[in-house]
């Protein structure tokens, strides 16, 4: 008889072999994973900057630094417009100009402010190269600020005073990034 129970329990357990591949088979389960990219559209902007501004010998004088058409631009970034190098020795900002009437050269120091408030002489260039001027996140008009530097010294002689009749010139170029806010 224990043959008969152990023989009957040997093909119970085969049987149920057989049966549980058809039974998994039968009982199977679908998983899905939604899967998605994106990358950000690049930041898109227009910066305009005059190309050409008169010095006021008597006020301080507003440039104005406009940007338009800002789109994608990510919320942790801002355009910063900064001060990169003037046309004097060195990149150093300073007006230059001979007197008509006798040949001599002047300079005039420049001083300007950019977004920090401060006024700083543009000669000094370890103070103004990387100067930020101006800074968005949207469309907008930010101006900063100039004056000579005789302003400071107005009794001044010489280089601290502006010569009558002399046309000063100087030129700037600036620097344009999206840096972190």
């Amino acid at each position: 008889m224990k043959k008969i129970y152990a023989a009957t329990a040997i093909t119970a357990m085969a049987a149920s072999l057989m049966i549980l591949p058809a039974h998994a088979a039968d009982n199977t389960s679908a998983a899905s994973t939604q899967l998605s990219l994106y990358v950000p559209a690049d930041p898109t902007y227009t910066i305009t900057i005059p190309e050409s501004v008169a010095i006021s010998s008597t006020e301080n004088t507003q440039v104005p630094i406009t940007a338009s058409d800002v789109t994608n631009l990510p919320d942790n970034k801002k355009i910063s417009v900064t001060y990169a190098s003037g046309s004097g020795v060195m990149g150093r900002l300073y007006l230059e100009g001979s007197d008509p009437t006798d040949g001599s050269d002047h300079v005039m120091m420049l001083m300007i402010q950019g977004t920090d408030g401060e006024f700083k002489m543009g000669a000094l260039e370890n103070q103004t190269k990387g100067m930020e001027l101006a800074s968005f996140t949207d469309n907008g008009t930010s101006n900063f600020v100039m004056y000579p530097c005789s302003f400071d010294y107005p009794n001044g002689t010489g280089n601290l005073q502006i010569q009558k009749g002399t046309r000063y010139s100087a030129s700037m170029t600036y620097g344009i990034e999206l840096a972190d806010k």
